[in-house]
């Protein structure tokens, strides 16, 4: 299946036609029919565009099933820290325990670009570097809808030449975040991380790590999840950490 096919499979379950499809891209019907039918492809600025409408991975769509690895659907959710310590006695009892970890994560951003705005509830776009034991990680994540995102990361072997790249494009760094994370394994298919946040409190954070469906349909699951521990959906947390440590020394000054 080529991207034109998979473009034609994931507007059909999102219930729209060609012709909405190409209202929204300001293109014409016949050229979403010409993508689909595989006689043309899409520019990548279409394909980005498209997988925003169609609420896609772009990996998806250029990659197929292939890009899953790339694919990551969670939802993180403020916990009180009675909730927190409640929520760690039952994943004692019908979780796998897997680590007990600090993380020091630290994001950047372009210097001419405003990473907090006014009602923003909606950050897209994630760049950090992550301490995991004695390895440094460098992590990007491409957020839709706050459900799923892209996600591709490497290893860092030479941080001197990594500081001198991030000067060059004009990167600064926008928040640390330090947390302590208990990990546990749920069903053989959900990580589940207990986060204890230095300056924000407590999160628990629950990921899809195997795929049986699309992210869409992944994420669905996710949700019931959530409901089978009980825990409050009206605190799902949208914005991140970053997010609340820019706002919280915003609003300290």
């Amino acid at each position: 299946m080529g991207i034109g096919k998979r473009i034609c499979e994931i507007r059909k379950k999102c219930g729209m036609t060609q012709d909405e499809l190409a209202n929204k891209l300001f293109v014409s019907d016949k050229t979403v029919s010409s993508w689909e039918s595989e006689r043309t492809e899409p520019s990548l600025d279409i394909v980005t565009n498209i997988s925003e409408i169609l609420e896609t991975p772009i990996s998806y769509l250029i990659y197929g099933t292939d890009s899953k690895m790339d694919i990551e659907t969670e939802i993180k959710i403020r916990l009180s820290e009675i909730e927190y310590n409640c929520l760690k006695e039952k994943l004692d009892k019908i979780a796998e325990f897997k680590s007990d970890s600090r993380q020091v994560d630290t994001y950047y951003q372009p210097t001419n670009k405003s990473f907090l705005k006014e009602g923003n509830e909606d950050v897209l776009d994630w760049l950090r570097i992550g301490i995991r034991g004695n390895k440094k990680i460098l992590n990007y994540k491409h957020w839709y809808q706050n459900k799923y995102c892209d996600e591709y990361e490497v290893t860092i072997d030479d941080e001197d030449n990594l500081d001198k790249i991030f000067k060059i494009l004009d990167l600064e760094v926008i928040a640390v975040v330090d947390k302590r994370r208990l990990r546990y394994m749920y069903q053989d298919k959900y990580e589940i991380s207990l986060d204890s946040v230095l300056e924000l409190g407590y999160f628990v954070e629950i990921e899809v790590k195997n795929y049986d469906l699309g992210p869409r349909e992944e994420y669905d699951k996710l949700i019931e999840v959530v409901k089978a521990f009980n825990l409050n959906m009206k605190n799902i947390d949208k914005r991140g950490y970053p997010y609340h440590l820019i706002y919280k020394s915003k609003k300290s000054i």
